[in-house]
């Protein structure tokens, strides 16, 4: 992930839908998906916290966030600021956005 190639860009707010459907397929193409409990298993780069992170670049700015951070922009839209994502199913590498919450911070 570390060649630029591989961020999913936005280059404006007029984009945002292509952008986000960029997003949700690199997602579904860097995760695999576990019958038994409907998680999407990241398969891409980890954090030290055994979190899955990704690059994506918004507005010019490239940024590395988690990979249930850019599930959450790509299915169910942008993070409120003073917001966490976490998975409910307690999976830290699931990005499947029905498994995701919000946590106030």
């Amino acid at each position: 992930m570390d060649d630029c190639t591989n961020i999913v860009t936005m280059t404006d707010h007029s984009d945002s839908y292509t952008y986000r459907a960029r997003l949700q397929q690199k997602l579904k193409q860097q995760a695999i998906t576990q019958d038994d409990t409907g998680c999407w298993i990241w398969q891409g780069q980890l954090a030290n916290s055994g979190h899955g992170k990704l690059k994506i670049q918004v507005e010019g700015v490239v940024k590395v966030v988690s990979a249930e951070h850019a599930s959450h922009i790509a299915f169910l839209g942008e993070v409120p600021t003073r917001h966490l994502v976490k998975q409910g199913c307690g999976n830290r590498l699931c990005v499947n956005p029905e498994h995701l919450e919000l946590l106030e911070i």
